[in-house]
């Protein structure tokens, strides 16, 4: 095999993978927002009248950066790999229908030509 190049023996496995990360982004999601959800409650119960300290405010912000920070990054990730894996597997399918159809018309103009 020639260095840059690469042979996919089972583009289904592609298909598969792009699925899978798009579910991982969507559970991602999900699950990123049952802490934000209990961070919020948590924070709201310790502000104001409740509260005489800094500590739900840290908790909101805490919150906030889960949310906005770190899953919002991870479940971007896992989007961007599901497409980019997407992106492969169409490419790749796409060029071997094309090389499959020019060498059978390279085929029969060659049997057309010498029988």
């Amino acid at each position: 095999m020639m260095a840059g190049t690469t042979n996919v023996d089972d583009t289904e496995q592609l298909l598969t993978a792009s699925r899978g990360c798009s579910e991982l982004a969507s559970l991602v999601r999900i699950a990123g927002d049952f802490p934000r959800s209990d961070l919020d409650e948590a924070a709201a119960s310790l502000s104001g009248a409740n509260w005489d300290g800094q500590l739900g405010g840290a908790l909101k912000h805490l919150a906030a950066r889960w949310m906005d920070h770190q899953c919002e990054a991870l479940h971007a990730t896992y989007r961007a790999l599901g497409q980019k894996t997407w992106d492969t597997w169409s490419a790749y399918t796409g060029a071997e229908r094309t090389n499959t159809a020019t060498f059978n018309d390279a085929h029969a103009d060659i049997r057309a030509t010498f029988g």
